[in-house]
C-alpha cells in the first residue's frame, strides 16, 4: 500500500484561517480529554460504582453466554448493568453530556 501526498495550493488567508481551525480544534480536544480524565477519575472512586463493577466482573455470568444464563443470573447482571450506567450518567461520562461539554466551551 502506497499513499501520495500532495500540497494544497492555498492563499494566505486560506492557510491563516486552516491554521487556526486546527488551533482550535486542538484547544477543544485538550479540554474534553482533561474534562473526561478528571469526570472518570472520580467515578473510579466512586464506591458504589467500583463495587459493583467488581461484582459485575467476579460473576460467573460475565463469562458465559446471555442464553445459557438463569433467570436469576439475568436479573443480577442487569441490576449490576443499570447500577454503572446510572452512575456514568450522574458523572456526565455520556455521548450526549460530552457533546454538550464542547458545545457550550
Amino acid at each position: 500500500m502506497y499513499t501520495v501526498r500532495f500540497q494544497l495550493e492555498l492563499s494566505g488567508s486560506e492557510k491563516r484561517f486552516l491554521s487556526k481551525s486546527f488551533f482550535y480544534a486542538n484547544q477543544m480536544h485538550n479540554q474534553l480529554v482533561r474534562y473526561a480524565t478528571n469526570r472518570l477519575n472520580a467515578l473510579f472512586h466512586d464506591k458504589e460504582y467500583v463495587g459493583a463493577r467488581k461484582a459485575y466482573g467476579e460473576a460467573e455470568y460475565s463469562k458465559k453466554k446471555v442464553s445459557e444464563l438463569s433467570a436469576s443470573e439475568k436479573k443480577k447482571k442487569k441490576e449490576l448493568s443499570n447500577i454503572m450506567c446510572i452512575k456514568q450518567k450522574e458523572y456526565d461520562l455520556t455521548k450526549t453530556s460530552l457533546c454538550k461539554f464542547v458545545s457550550k466551551e
